[in-house]
């Protein structure tokens, strides 16, 4: 109900009352769709957003895909990988790692293997241990024993120009002659010789023997390997059965080597003691070291 001033005074207008009252629910109910309208908004847009929010690829399908760089999503970080997984990593990984110079050479290492050329792969392989710095250090060991294994065929399949030389047997020679005037033994004689007669070489005959090569065996007891250098340079490396008895210094080897290692307690697989017998002639050189 509203009141106004009328033709008597102060007037009642009961039909002036409901309009009122019905324009005051419309401006409620506009008001009311509104609020609605508004509140089924936000929670509209904060669906959308929390969607978004969402990574299309899991962290650790993400981490897989791209080796090496940090998940950056949110959410709990992927457990460490086992130090015990025998699985090895996949060369493409491993080069990656490595600098473009280790890359190079490791790939010409390849090559040559494939290709059956021992001259190139073991210069590439002296190389890579000799690199500043031993990038390639995690596999030094590994490259030596392949080198290793490279320098004997080098030597006794091969024949390499800078170990080895060809004499002709004379008047009067035979082979433990041939072997001590070049500073060589017997047992290598015999192995680069394979199929002669030594006992009955004739004059003339063509041999190939050792030239005076100077061996020096580097013993190390603590990581317990012992490494035979020709010339100065590594030639091969071997394992120690247990830690050099003696004290460390330098040796010089008599005619038997076998009871030399045995005397100075540097243990040796049979095998490998019989071919430093082969290789390293009387007065060898034997440096014992901790380290």
């Amino acid at each position: 109900m509203s009141f106004e001033v009328g033709k008597y005074g102060i007037e009642s207008d009961p039909d002036r009352q409901e309009d009122d009252a019905s324009g005051l629910g419309w401006i409620v109910v506009v008001v009311l769709l509104a609020a609605a309208v508004s509140l089924v908004w936000t929670i509209v847009s904060r669906s959308v957003r929390r969607a978004d929010d969402v990574p299309e690829t899991p962290p650790a399908a993400a981490e897989v895909a791209q080796p090496g760089v940090p998940v950056t999503s949110a959410g709990p970080a992927p457990a460490p990988e086992s130090v015990q997984d025998p699985a090895p990593i996949p060369a493409k990984r491993i080069a990656d790692r490595r600098s473009p110079e280790v890359r190079n050479l490791l790939m010409r290492r390849e090559e040559a293997k494939k290709k059956g050329d021992v001259e190139l792969e073991v210069s590439t392989i002296e190389q890579l241990r000799a690199l500043p710095g031993q990038p390639a250090a995690d596999l030094d060991d590994l490259l030596a024993r392949r080198l290793g294994a490279l320098n004997v065929k080098w030597m006794f399949e091969l024949g390499n120009a800078q170990w080895v030389k060809e004499v002709a047997v004379k008047s009067g020679d035979f082979s433990s002659r041939i072997a001590a005037e070049h500073g060589s033994t017997l047992e290598s004689l015999r192995r680069l010789n394979p199929g002669v007669d030594l006992d009955r070489v004739r004059v003339g005959r063509k041999l190939r023997v050792m030239n005076h090569p100077r061996f020096n065996l580097v013993v190390r007891s603590r990581p317990r390997v012992a490494d035979l250098q020709l010339m100065g340079k590594f030639f091969k490396r071997y394992d120690l059965l247990a830690p050099a008895g003696c004290e460390p210094g330098s040796y010089e080897t008599p005619g038997n080597l076998r009871q030399f290692l045995q005397e100075k307690g540097i243990g040796l697989a049979a095998k490998d003691a019989a071919e430093l017998s082969m290789l390293m002639p009387k007065r060898s050189s034997v440096t014992v070291s901790e380290m």
